[in-house]
C-alpha cells in the first residue's frame, strides 16, 4: 500500500508550487544546453552563442524563483526537522541549472577546431552522454513532485535517477577517452575546452541524484 507520508499546509504547498517552477525552469535551462550541442554539432558556433543567452536568461530566472523560496522556508514555512534538508535539496537544483550555464560557458569563450567537433560527434556518445544528464533531471521533477504520493512511489523515481546517472558516468568516461586518445591530432586549448565542458555538464546528474538522495532522508524522516 502506498502511504501518503508528506502532508503539505496551505503555505507550504505554495512553496512547493514554487520548486515545480524552479524545476520546470532548470529542465528547460538544460534541454537548452542540449539545442546548443545540435547547433555545435552542425559547426553554427553563431547559434550556439544565441542559444547561449536564452541558457542565461532561463537559469537566472531559476535562480530568481529558488531566492523567493529560500526566504519563504527561511520564514518559517515547513517545520524545523526538514527545513535544513529541503534547503539543501533546493541547492543541488540550482546546481543543476549553474551547471548546465557554466559548461555552455566553456564552449563559448573560444570556438573549438571544425576537426575536434566532427571527431567527437562522429558517434552518439556525447549526446547520449547529454540525453542522460537530462532524463536524471526529468525524473528528479517526478521525484519531488510525487513527495505526496508515497515512498514506493519516490524509491521507484530515485531508482531511476540513479540509473540515469550512472549511465552518464559511463558515458563520460567513453567521451573523454576518445578525446584524449586522439589528442595530440588537434589543437590542445580545444581538448582541454571539451574536457571542462564534459566535466562541468557531468555535475547535471551529479546534482539530480543528490537531490534525490536528499528526498530519501525526507522519506526517513517522515516514517520516524
Amino acid at each position: 500500500m502506498n502511504v501518503r507520508f508528506f502532508s503539505l499546509r496551505k503555505r507550504e504547498k505554495e512553496v512547493f508550487d514554487f520548486i515545480d517552477k524552479q524545476l520546470s525552469l532548470t529542465i528547460e535551462t538544460v534541454n537548452h544546453l542540449n539545442t546548443s550541442l545540435r547547433y555545435l554539432k552542425m559547426l553554427d558556433f553563431e547559434a550556439f552563442k544565441r542559444n547561449y543567452s536564452e541558457i542565461d536568461c532561463l537559469e537566472k530566472k531559476a535562480d530568481d524563483i529558488h531566492r523567493k523560496i529560500v526566504e519563504e522556508i527561511c520564514k518559517g514555512a515547513f517545520f524545523g526537522g526538514i527545513r535544513e534538508d529541503l534547503l539543501n535539496m533546493l541547492e543541488k537544483v540550482d546546481n543543476i541549472a549553474d551547471s548546465a550555464k557554466d559548461s555552455a560557458k566553456i564552449l563559448l569563450l573560444r570556438k573549438p577546431e571544425d576537426k575536434i567537433i566532427n571527431y567527437i560527434f562522429a558517434n552518439d556518445d556525447l549526446m547520449d552522454f547529454f540525453s542522460n544528464c537530462f532524463m536524471a533531471v526529468k525524473e528528479l521533477k517526478d521525484v519531488i513532485n510525487g513527495l505526496e504520493k508515497g515512498k514506493n512511489f519516490a524509491f521507484e523515481h530515485i531508482s531511476t535517477v540513479e540509473e540515469y546517472e550512472e549511465k552518464a558516468d559511463e558515458l563520460k568516461a567513453r567521451v573523454l577517452n576518445r578525446i584524449f586518445e586522439k589528442a595530440e591530432e588537434f589543437n590542445l586549448v580545444s581538448v582541454m575546452q571539451f574536457k571542462d565542458f564534459i566535466n562541468i555538464a557531468d555535475n547535471i546528474a551529479d546534482n539530480a541524484e543528490d537531490a534525490s538522495d536528499i528526498v530519501l532522508i525526507l522519506i526517513a524522516k517522515g516514517y520516524s
